[in-house]
């Protein structure tokens, strides 16, 4: 769809097809048209006598001064084609000096003669002789000239100046009209690329050769509104036949600096008509700018005069324009006749339309108040009501077929957060723009509210296809970078697809369909497309009978925390627990974690629950003996809780468990935002003597940062590193890479995942400080975790690992549901903390 703006006129005729209400419209339009008829029709038949007679006298005024212009304009470009031509003479005339003289000319020679040449002419800005000198002359030539007073005369390379460096030849300046002391002397012109190019054209074709330059060269910055004119002299008596001989014999240049306004003023002076036109000499070499232009150069205009004038031996344009619009046509005879033709025509039009301007007002005001009804005002694209009209309106075909698209901006939020809701509203108006450009007219596209799009796709023949095919191109099209406010901005967009008639026809059954799919692309990770089909709707009913049995599982209870223990893996010595959370439903048994956990978070329901766990796991550890600590994992939600250590100091002083018997298990990603608030937050656990580890070190980002800025006492490797630790030899080197750098600060290691006794062997080889798996012992309920303990006390130390398999045997078949459904990557159990709605995650490594 390619939706230009919903303004009033394509509404209006949709309106018209559509209900009462535009046929309402249109009747008031026509009405109007009726009220203003006379009016139209006064006002047309004298505007239209009006213009063809102002028209008509125009452009015979048009035509007298046009004449005059081209006239005064031809006449000038003589003038100033006669005035360069001799400046241009005198030139020669000094060339011819050169050329006849039997002896060499010395610069007080030069000086006199160029001084009478150009007496009381204005415009030369210098004149200068630069002599073909050679490389073995160099010295003598510069020797010369310092004799002749010219100070420190050096042969300089363009543009800095500084001494040339040795070449072939060289053509400097030598004699010159300004003073000695000038810093032009010296300057070798073949140093200057677009200058040496000029000379070499007029030396090989024996011609003048012009090119625009700066009055002086060694200011770079200067505009170039001077005229260099070069003319190449040859010695004495020699052959210019051939371009070989032109360039055998050249014995150097006379080269002619102009200051064009100046020069132009001075050849115009005495004509009376120069007033009047303001003219622009080109000389044949121009300069041409990047886009093919020359910026000196008049652009094309009706009101400018232009010819090619032959001055030297090189064609140069003159342009001419009318200066103070003294040439220009003042059309005051037709204008005359305009304001007496159009005051007729207003005084009647007037007259008629003053009885109609109030239902014209009230007419105004209604399609105003209609055009803001179906427009979202920040986009310009079409609002929900508008929306869900077109789609009642497509649907009343039966024979219609049509695909409607939910859009949800992936990222939006962190925009509005970082540059503000200036820079949010920029984004949108910047997306809906990419959105219209994949459209067709037939499409409606229409914006419901925040970052939500919705759009209709219509008449195609096979919806699946087409329908994918747009969204493939929507989502590469948003996922392109945005400018915002100076800043590069990435987003994304999930889109939620359902397809009518076969997702059905009712326009609320449909959106609900393709917000399911939306949903379904958010899950999936974001930044993709997903169409709607049946299985989605029996999940969501899933969830909510989900949902529903959670809600009661808190209120009744029906959670338990299961414990894991931990074991020195050097002696096998039990040093605590980890928590983990079960759910035992009355109906189905111990549901998985990955179940119920992910659901809590999302509505909410994880804060009592969390609340529960961690007080429960503090109540539990208080009866245990003083040397086992108890182990519990925080996630990223839980840090952007106010109240979390209120939380969890309320469940320390309630249980009365000493401080240092609590361990707090953190992932990497909880610090990545909130740094200052999350520093704050970790000194006040330690402040009480908490520790701290670092949960499942080596599958995030694994920065030593983290490591440095926080006082870690523990890092535990994930069990990922375990499981391949006896066939990839890369996973022993990781290991053995983490122990050192924990080491060099002083901080212990943790292996989970233990399951054979060669993989706790290689772990104490390695040197990791805790091993946790099932090996060593299996979750269990406290009960049996009591008991465990006891028989740990009783038994001695080098039976204690097997005592404590065979004192788990019975829990293995509670445990046996949640372990064959764990989350593949960690088995990670996740549970809400108390009032603020923190996040705690209990996870189970074994």
């Amino acid at each position: 769809m390619q939706v230009e703006e919903y303004n009033a006129s394509p509404l209006v005729d949709k309106d018209d097809a559509r209900d009462s209400g535009g046929r309402e419209k249109f009747r008031a339009s026509l009405s109007r048209y009726r009220l203003y008829r006379p009016a139209l029709i006064a006002a047309c038949v004298g505007v239209v006598l009006s213009v063809v007679g102002t028209v008509a006298v125009g452009r015979w005024e048009n035509r007298l001064a046009r004449t005059d212009f081209e006239g005064i304009a031809e006449a000038q470009a003589i003038l100033v084609q006669n005035g360069v031509n001799e400046y241009v003479s005198r030139l020669t005339a000094l060339r011819t000096r050169f050329e006849s003289a039997n002896d060499d000319i010395t610069r007080s020679e030069y000086q006199t003669f160029s001084a009478r040449l150009f007496e009381a002419h204005r415009g030369m800005l210098r004149l200068a002789w630069l002599p073909r000198i050679k490389r073995k002359e160099r010295g003598e030539y510069e020797a010369a000239a310092i004799t002749d007073g010219v100070p420190a005369f050096r042969i300089k390379s363009f543009p800095d100046g500084t001494v040339a460096p040795e070449s072939d030849e060289y053509y400097p300046v030598y004699f010159s009209t300004e003073a000695k002391t000038s810093p032009v002397y010296g300057l070798d012109y073949w140093s200057i690329p677009d200058h040496r190019a000029v000379l070499e054209q007029s030396r090989d074709y024996d011609m003048i050769g012009a090119l625009r330059t700066r009055h002086n060269l060694i200011n770079q910055n200067e505009r170039a509104n001077a005229v260099m004119i070069g003319i190449p002299v040859y010695a004495k008596g020699t052959s210019r036949t051939t371009v070989a001989d032109r360039r055998r014999n050249l014995s150097g240049f006379i080269v002619g600096v102009f200051d064009l306004p100046m020069l132009l003023q001075a050849v115009r002076s005495n004509n009376p008509n120069s007033s009047a036109l303001a003219i622009n000499l080109l000389p044949p070499e121009r300069v041409i700018n990047a886009s093919g232009v020359d910026p000196q150069r008049w652009p094309a205009d009706p009101n400018i005069w232009s010819t090619t004038l032959r001055i030297g031996d090189a064609d140069w344009v003159f342009q001419a324009a009318p200066a103070g619009g003294g040439l220009m046509a003042t059309h005051n005879r037709a204008l005359a006749l305009y304001a007496a033709g159009m005051a007729t025509t207003i005084f009647l039009a007037v007259y008629l339309a003053l009885s109609s301007r109030n239902a014209q007002q009230l007419a105004l005001a209604n399609r105003r108040v209609l055009e803001l009804a179906q427009t979202d005002a920040l986009t310009g694209l079409a609002n929900r009501a508008f929306f869900l009209e077109e789609m009642e309106r497509i649907n009343d075909d039966k024979n219609g077929r049509f695909t409607v698209f939910l859009l949800d901006l992936d990222r939006f939020k962190n925009v509005n957060d970082s540059l503000g809701h200036g820079a949010g509203d920029e984004l949108l108006v910047q997306v809906a723009k990419r959105l219209r450009s994949q459209l067709r007219d037939e499409d409606v596209l229409a914006r419901l509210g925040g970052d939500e799009f919705a759009l209709i796709q219509a008449g195609s023949n096979d919806q699946r296809t087409a329908a994918t095919e747009l969204a493939q191109r929507i989502t590469r099209l948003i996922a392109q970078p945005f400018q915002i406010s100076g800043q590069r901005v990435e987003i994304g967009t999930s889109i939620g697809i359902s397809l009518a008639p076969q997702h059905g026809r009712d326009q609320e059954h449909l959106l609900k369909k393709a917000d399911l799919a939306l949903y379904r692309s958010k899950s999936a990770g974001r930044s993709c497309y997903t169409m709607y089909d049946d299985a989605m709707s029996a999940e969501l009913e899933a969830r909510n009978t989900l949902e529903g049995d959670l809600r009661d599982a808190i209120a009744q209870c029906q959670f338990e925390v299961h414990y894991q223990p931990f074991y020195d893996a050097e002696t096998r010595e039990r040093r605590g627990v980890e928590a983990l959370v079960r759910w035992r439903h009355p109906v189905k048994g111990l549901v998985p974690p990955d179940q119920f956990i992910p659901l809590a978070e999302s509505t909410g329901l994880i804060v009592p629950l969390g609340e529960w766990i961690i007080g429960r796991a503090c109540d539990d550890a208080t009866s245990w003996p003083d040397d086992v600590k108890v182990a519990v994992n925080l996630s990223p939600v839980q840090f952007k809780q106010a109240e979390l250590f209120d939380v969890i100091q309320s469940a320390l002083a309630r249980s009365g468990l000493d401080p240092q018997r609590l361990e707090i298990e953190i992932t990497e990603s909880v610090l990545l935002e909130r740094a200052a608030e999350n520093e704050s937050f970790i000194d006040q656990l330690k402040g009480l003597g908490i520790s701290l580890a670092l949960d499942d070190f080596g599958t995030g980002y694994s920065s030593l940062r983290s490591l440095t800025a926080f006082p870690f006492n523990k890092i535990k490797i994930d069990k990922s590193f375990i499981a391949n630790l006896s066939v990839r030899d890369e996973s022993a080197a990781v290991i053995s890479s983490v122990v050192t750098l924990a080491r060099g600060l002083g901080i212990q290691i943790t292996a989970e995942g233990v399951e054979t006794e060669e993989q706790l062997e290689q772990l104490c080889s390695l040197g990791v400080n805790f091993a946790q798996g099932y090996l060593l012992g299996r979750p269990m309920p406290v009960g049996q975790l009591e008991q465990h303990l006891e028989i740990s006390r009783a038994a001695p130390e080098a039976d204690e690992p097997r005592r404590d398999a065979e004192a788990s045997e019975h829990a293995e078949a509670a445990d046996a549901d949640v372990s064959e459904h764990a989350d593949p990557r960690s088995g990670a159990v996740v549970a809400l903390i108390p009032r603020s709605g923190a996040l705690l995650s209990l996870a189970s490594n074994g």
